[in-house]
């Protein structure tokens, strides 16, 4: 396992002298610069006062004296630290989940929870992933550009899409890919595609983006099924872009223009908020299905992407959320939530695809559930395009799903 390279500056807090240790042990073997420790929250609050700005670590306990850790969040939100979190506690793991929920609605970014008793594998499965999947996206650090920047690498292609595998987890098959923005500037810090698209949407260029994005992935998708004519790219739709009812057309114009087939195509609608139900969305929707395009609901689970929306609008396809994926072993309510998911798939006779794999036992579990496709960084990571006709050229675009020798 490499060493942890991210966190310099970490936080221990717990009033078990041995969980100290063993947690400075851990952090000691992946080579972290600076390793404080604090007996409660309070103590803990003092140094945070301190150090804010180079602590990026805190780990931290939820019973202790004085101070137990769910005050401790709200401290830390009126602090002000804005960096990495995780829980590690002997508690229940409902309470421990329910601590980590109120944690995010501060706004704490928590980047997972551990149920003591402690272990090399169940701390490498938080600190260790939480970092390949920071060096696998854009670094969130100087994020900072202008709408004349943001407009000039729109139109100049530097936006390009990469594209994340999707898996048969049956045959261990790539049978297409999601693709994804990623804006990487030369000679500047990459920037996140949760910040540009967000720009996007807010300064009414997300149809713009989506349809230059688009071009780049049709062109792509005529070289790639040069080597496998079965592959189907998903391209994400804004629900800002729905009630256009010209973007049938408007896609339709493009496919004819480079010869790409709707089987080849499929649209996934991400729905960080709740899509309207009137009649413009709902013709957009129905005229995708109907020209041959599978549509499917994004983010299913969530709150936003519900019941309701499966019975409202044609959807041909559902992915279920990672943030229920990627507990779905550890979790009753992740894991109920996977098995209604799939019980509602069958009855509307949708295909299911589960994203967020990031473990062996997430993909087993996954493929024991009948669960059709997956992708995730344990299956493969989003790559270019170049690199992922190589993927396919080479070994017959398989991947193992067998076992823990899965390629991540």
């Amino acid at each position: 396992m490499s060493a942890i390279q991210s966190y310099k500056s970490v936080l221990l807090v717990d009033d078990d002298p041995t969980q100290i240790a063993i947690l400075t042990a851990y952090f000691v073997g992946q080579n972290v610069t600076t390793i404080m420790s604090a007996k409660d929250a309070s103590e803990a609050l003092t140094t945070l006062a301190q150090h804010l700005d180079s602590v990026d670590l805190v780990v931290t306990d939820l019973q202790m004296p004085n101070m137990d850790g769910v005050e401790f969040l709200r401290h830390l939100k009126t602090l002000g630290y804005d960096k990495n979190m995780a829980i590690v506690s002997c508690l229940s793991r409902d309470i421990i989940d329910h601590t980590a929920h109120l944690a995010k609605m501060h706004g704490l970014n928590i980047i997972g929870c551990i149920k003591k008793p402690l272990t090399r594998k169940l701390l490498d499965a938080v600190f260790q992933k939480q970092l390949e999947e920071i060096s696998a996206l854009a670094p969130l650090k100087d994020q900072s550009f202008t709408l004349v920047e943001f407009t000039g690498a729109m139109r100049a292609g530097e936006i390009i899409p990469h594209y994340q595998p999707k898996i048969d987890l049956r045959s261990g098959k790539v049978v297409g890919a999601e693709a994804l923005a990623r804006w990487p500037r030369d000679n500047a810090t990459p920037v996140s595609p949760v910040v540009f698209i967000d720009y996007a949407e807010k300064n009414g260029m997300i149809e713009e983006l989506t349809f230059r994005l688009f071009e780049s992935v049709l062109i792509d998708l005529k070289r790639i099924l040069a080597i496998d004519p079965g592959q189907k790219i998903a391209v994400n739709l804004s629900p800002i872009m729905m009630p256009n009812i010209k973007l049938p057309d408007q896609i339709d114009q493009l496919m004819k223009e480079v010869g790409i087939r709707p089987a080849n195509i499929s649209f996934e609608v991400t729905e960080s908020s709740v899509l309207d139900l009137d009649t413009n969305t709902l013709e957009v929707l129905s005229r995708l299905r109907i020209s041959g395009f599978d549509v499917a609901i994004d983010d299913f689970g969530t709150g936003s992407a519900n019941i309701q929306t499966l019975k409202n609008f044609p959807y041909s396809e559902l992915k279920i959320d990672q943030s229920f994926i990627k507990n779905v072993t550890t979790n009753k309510f992740s894991s109920e939530t996977v098995r209604v998911s799939i019980a509602l798939a069958r009855q509307m006779d949708m295909k299911i695809v589960a994203e967020g794999v990031h473990n062996d036992d997430i993909l087993q579990f996954v493929r024991a559930s009948g669960i059709e496709q997956a992708q995730g960084f344990h299956l493969a990571k989003p790559m270019s395009a170049q690199d992922f006709s190589r993927l396919l050229s080479h070994g017959n675009g398989l991947i193992d799903v067998s076992s823990s020798s899965s390629a991540a």
